[in-house]
């Protein structure tokens, strides 16, 4: 025989002085009616309930509440439990990032701010790890960056033979030399108007002084001068001469030089004023040349030296004509000999040959040079 269930309860009264109650049990199930009696001094007589108290888990604290699924709710996210979804900067490598170093972030460190580990060729320069980072241009030919360190280029104070003409490192496009040289351009060429002697031997018949001048030019574009146009010859017929043919441009910062670099003069006034600093020595190919004879008729001060002696204007190779030409270097310049060949103005009054005598020309660079 099954035995019989009992059910017990409690229940609460307030009265107007004092807190009280009543409990019972009942063999009664919880949410049938049932009716208690107050005990004495309290101010409900009976007390009627028609439920059972609710049923809980045993455990303290607020209910429990549950979603739609009936599971309880997350605070925990992809990134912490903020419930956030993670992101490139917040200090913790989500999924899809490589690296996420927070605020350290940047596309000059380790980590980018697309939180991409930084690579040789991804084009992003890393601060005191590459010294150059060109992406997909990155090379190792001449002015290239080679494994993310820089190759031979303009710059780096070494001359790269085929590719400058001079590089002064830190001092290019500064407008300051060393020594006895010109400045360096930023483009590793010389800042400077160029002077050279012709590697070639004409006569007399030049065909004038434009044919003398286009001489200088063919020579010029020989070596691919960009600026071969510009080119006179230093020479004077009857008339004209250097002083009143050249451009004297003297507000420019850009000397007469040669083609290793080294200044001839700072300008057209100390040239004629106190000579070349040195011979003109080196022809238009780079080649040292002394000791030989050009055609001039020229005095060292640029005006014209003889007003007949002009293989008629430098149209004649015929016998009973000639010119007085200059004596271009000397192989040592120091000595009684080189004193003389600068006080002297040798350079361009020296002796004088028939006009059937081959002589060379001195070409120099005219007018207004471009900056690079």
């Amino acid at each position: 025989m099954k035995p019989a269930q009992i059910y017990c309860w409690i229940t609460l009264g307030v009265s107007t002085h004092m807190f009280g109650g009543t409990s019972g049990c009942t063999n009664e199930a919880p949410g049938a009616p049932s009716t208690t009696t107050a005990e004495p001094g309290t101010s409900e007589a009976t007390l009627a309930t028609s439920e059972a108290p609710p049923v809980t888990d045993g455990t303290s604290g607020p209910p429990t509440t549950t979603d739609a699924t009936g599971d309880a709710p997350t605070t925990t996210g992809t990134s912490g439990t903020t419930g956030l979804a993670g992101y490139c900067g917040d200090g913790v490598i989500d999924p899809g990032e490589a690296c996420d170093e927070g605020t350290a972030n940047g596309d000059d460190g380790a980590c980018t701010h697309q939180c991409a580990t930084a690579v040789c060729g991804d084009g992003l320069l890393w601060d005191g790890v590459e010294e150059c980072d060109l992406g997909d241009g990155n090379s190792s030919g001449y002015g290239g960056c080679n494994e993310c360190q820089w190759g031979p280029r303009c710059g780096d104070g070494l001359l790269d033979e085929g590719h400058e003409v001079c590089d002064l490192g830190d001092l290019n496009g500064t407008g300051i030399g060393e020594g006895e040289q010109a400045p360096c351009r930023s483009t590793c060429t010389w800042q400077g108007r160029l002077v050279f002697v012709t590697s070639q031997a004409y006569s007399g018949a030049l065909g004038g002084l434009d044919g003398a001048d286009i001489r200088c030019r063919e020579r010029a574009k020989a070596i691919g001068l960009a600026n071969a146009n510009t080119f006179r010859a230093w020479l004077s017929d009857g008339v004209q001469s250097p002083k009143t043919r050249f451009q004297q441009v003297e507000l420019q910062d850009a000397p007469y030089i040669l083609g290793n670099g080294r200044v001839l003069a700072a300008d057209f006034a100390e040239l004629v004023d106190e000579g070349p600093r040195t011979g003109i020595a080196i022809d238009e190919t780079g080649a040292m040349v002394t000791d030989t004879f050009v055609w001039t008729n020229t005095s060292g001060l640029g005006n014209v030296l003889h007003p007949v002696d002009h293989c008629d204007s430098w149209t004649s190779s015929a016998l009973q004509y000639g010119a007085f030409t200059g004596r271009n270097a000397l192989a040592a310049e120091q000595g009684p000999e080189w004193e003389a060949w600068r006080t002297e103005r040798q350079w361009t009054v020296a002796l004088s040959f028939p006009c059937s005598f081959e002589s060379r020309l001195y070409c120099f660079e005219d007018g207004y040079v471009p900056e690079d």
